[in-house]
């Protein structure tokens, strides 16, 4: 079977690799000089199994333990390796109502230790962190926006042993390396210009270098530029995929050798943020609160990869509320964007109504976390439906080894409802 997978960030390396595993002679096609420079090279990395989806909590925490396992599970290969820094992942939801509960039990069902915390609890724990309630965010203009809570949060729910990855960059070139050592190709600093096809397989895929590759099998995992992808092959979806442009940001960690300061995601307050460098600094990004406007890409070539004062203002000021010791410090960051499943906020996983055509978009910015899993999952669809199986009509199920549980893959099939979702980037 000839592939050829069109992106080479985190999860175009992780699904290329599952696939030459299973025998398939592979091409990795990018845009861009080297792996992960696209959406991944702005990732957090952050490393927790909360999610409204019961599906994803799954293989959020299945990849939790590849991540913890990380020399083993990639083999040997010559190169530092990421890490997985695990001081704790704290969210804070707007209410500790029914369905914060209901996923806690769910998370403790199938393994995860994660616990509920009171206000007290979270003070007494994480003694320079604000337990106010500051529902719901609102501007940094607005005239209340630093006036004093007297309400505290209801609780938050706690992952004793979540955490983030050092340099998604590095972590998706171990995955290139573990994949060229079993003989996957990739083609870099190349752009496809044209794709044929007869409504299905083969594929003749047009570069700009003045080549084609013929393909069996083709994986969209072109991130932002994914929608375009489709459309250059003449593919529909019957759900949406945008681009969305985001700002994170960095600033000096206040509690530098002074405390470990969790991954904390602040629902309640409109922000997240983790340390990074040796906790030298926060990273700091937006949850997506109403009060503040989506900035969606139509075309992606033309994003403005600069920090904006407004992006700053509200995402560092919004960390100060809850981290009263951060200061604002001057700009720095930068500027990606997030390709967005309209519907919920969940990756599409999936075939399409184009035989040979496969796609990996959509994932909106929470799917780093998930991406071995993810190049399993794929991998798993797509040899089952090469094989002849209806995956629309009797969806493959994914064994996961190392927890023990199974995952029905419809949830994140393109013909899916809504799934339950926060409607942001924590899913």
């Amino acid at each position: 079977m000839r592939v050829v997978v069109i992106g080479a960030g985190v999860l175009g390396c992780a699904i290329s690799w599952e696939l030459r595993k299973c025998g398939a002679d592979v091409v990795v096609v990018d845009r861009n000089g080297d792996v992960g420079h696209g959406s991944t090279s702005a990732s957090c990395g952050i490393v927790r199994r909360f999610y409204s989806q019961p599906g994803m909590v799954r293989l959020a925490h299945e990849s939790s333990h590849i991540w913890a396992d990380w020399a083993d599970w990639l083999g040997p290969i010559d190169d530092d390796l990421a890490k997985f820094e695990r001081p704790g992942v704290l969210l804070l939801p707007p209410a500790i109502d029914e369905g914060v509960l209901g996923i806690v039990e769910d998370m403790k069902s199938c393994g995860v230790p994660v616990h509920l915390l009171d206000a007290d609890a979270v003070k007494e724990r994480f003694p320079f962190l604000e337990a106010s309630r500051f529902t719901p965010p609102v501007p940094v203009d607005h005239p209340d926006f630093f006036a004093p809570s007297e309400r505290l949060i209801e609780g938050a729910v706690f992952e004793e042993d979540g955490g983030y990855v050092v340099s998604p960059g590095l972590a998706t070139h171990n995955i290139r390396l573990a994949g060229e050592r079993a003989g996957v190709r990739y083609l870099l600093n190349t752009e496809v210009t044209d794709v044929r096809h007869d409504g299905g397989a083969p594929f003749e895929v047009s570069l700009d270098r003045g080549e084609s590759l013929v393909a069996d099998v083709v994986v969209n995992a072109a991130g932002p530029w994914s929608g375009r992808l489709n459309q250059l092959a003449d593919v529909a979806l019957p759900l949406e995929t945008r681009a969305l442009r985001r700002e994170v940001h960095a600033v000096s960690n206040p509690r530098c050798g002074g405390g470990q300061v969790p991954v904390v995601g602040d629902l309640d307050g409109g922000v997240y943020f983790r340390p990074e460098s040796r906790e030298q600094q926060l990273i700091i990004g937006s949850t997506d609160p109403t009060c503040d406007e989506l900035e969606w890409v139509d075309d992606p070539d033309a994003l403005n990869g600069g920090v904006s004062d407004l992006y700053w203002q509200r995402q560092v000021m919004r960390a100060m509320k809850r981290f009263p010791e951060v200061g604002m410090g001057q700009p720095s960051g930068l500027a990606h964007m997030y390709d967005v499943t309209t519907l919920d906020w969940y990756p599409i996983i999936d075939r399409t109504d184009v035989p040979g055509w496969y796609v990996a978009i959509g994932t909106s910015g929470s799917s780093f976390k998930t991406a071995p899993m993810i190049g399993v999952m794929l991998a798993k669809i797509i040899e089952s439906c090469e094989g002849g199986r209806d995956h629309d009509e009797e969806p493959v199920v994914l064994e996961l080894p190392r927890t023990g549980e199974q995952v029905d893959t419809s949830f994140l099939s393109r013909l899916r409802n809504a799934n339950p979702t926060t409607g942001t980037v924590f899913g």
